[in-house]
């Protein structure tokens, strides 16, 4: 499984852009690597460090490949065998769909890799100058609403949480229905027990 995106970038240095992307990796504590692609484009390979490399399979890294077709960068993502550089000229083999993981790639999903790298590139297309690209923040929860404050049914002012009457105006905050009893809800028109209309 690969995800594939073309970029419009007349005059792009795709040389200084694999090392950024090389770069970045190795700011997220990642051990890379960049490869010549057959054609004139780049491969960045990054993998981590043992302890999680041993879920995913030694050998496994995710491949970032950066080729130029005119004005336009096509950028694919995927996972494959970590290259031994000694190997370079079998690059062109493992950079398609024969030698593509694809559960180690949704492994690499699941740690966000692709979204940001494609976020990092987005980037630098766009301006043209090395971006800032960290992990994705996980967004906050957002806050609970405030309770509204409880109000007098009778006058409508503010009253204390717990109160049984009104400190404005005497009224009891309780209301019970007169046919049951049940106690009423603040604003009911009719008692939700019996439904008899209480306003």
């Amino acid at each position: 499984m690969t995800e594939q995106r073309m970029y419009h970038a007349p005059g792009l240095d795709i040389r200084e852009l694999a090392s950024v992307v090389s770069n970045w990796f190795q700011s997220q504590k990642f051990e890379t690597q960049v490869l010549e692609a057959p054609g004139g484009g780049f491969v960045v390979q990054a993998r981590q460090p043992e302890a999680w490399r041993s879920i995913l399979g030694m050998s496994s890294a995710l491949n970032v490949t950066m080729t130029l077709q005119g004005e336009n960068l096509i950028v694919e993502m995927g996972a494959a065998k970590w290259i031994d550089k000694a190997a370079v000229g079998a690059v062109g083999v493992l950079i398609f769909w024969p030698a593509l993981i694809p559960a180690a790639y949704g492994a690499w999903k699941q740690k966000q890799l692709p979204s940001q790298v494609f976020q990092l590139i987005d980037q630098y297309v766009a301006t043209g100058q090395v971006p800032v690209v960290g992990p994705v923040p996980v967004a906050a929860p957002a806050p609970a609403p405030a309770p509204s404050a409880a109000r007098c049914p009778s006058c409508g002012q503010p009253v204390r949480a717990g109160a049984k009457f009104c400190d404005n105006c005497g009224a009891p905050l309780q209301l019970a229905c007169p046919q049951c009893g049940a106690a009423l809800r603040p604003g009911a028109k009719f008692c939700d027990s019996c439904g008899t209309k209480v306003g």
